[in-house]
């Protein structure tokens, strides 16, 4: 089966332009967005954001789709780096089956965070 976790990715309308980019360079990219989502929110909190959230999905370093998204969220982090900006660009959350294995990139959408649960 693999090793699975919940997955969401916020992309807000200033880097729509570079996000859109690698949808076209990228078909399984495309793919895993448009197609095999668990949710997308069009218009997410605020006009031309964008989320996206997976459920139970083998994010592994190395598969085309995954590194396509961490290309672009690097991308992110580079412009953030060169303009000193404090705007919304992009938020991802990953969290794995262990308690511990949790990811957390971008600035803004702070509405977005990682919580543990007690299941029984």
């Amino acid at each position: 089966m693999g090793y699975r976790s919940e997955v969401v990715l916020a992309v807000a309308e200033k880097v729509m332009p570079q996000f859109l980019a690698t949808m076209a360079k990228s078909a399984d990219a495309r793919r895993l967005c448009f197609q095999y989502h668990c949710d997308m929110v069009k218009d997410y909190y605020g006009k031309g954001n964008i989320l996206f959230r997976w459920d139970s999905i083998k994010w592994y370093e190395g598969y085309e789709e995954v590194d396509a998204l961490t290309n672009f969220m690097d991308w992110c982090d580079e412009e953030d780096e060169n303009e000193i900006s404090h705007e919304i660009e992009y938020r991802f959350v990953r969290v794995g089956e262990s308690y511990d294995d949790i990811v957390q990139r971008g600035e803004g959408f702070d509405e977005i965070y990682p919580a543990i649960e007690v299941r029984y």
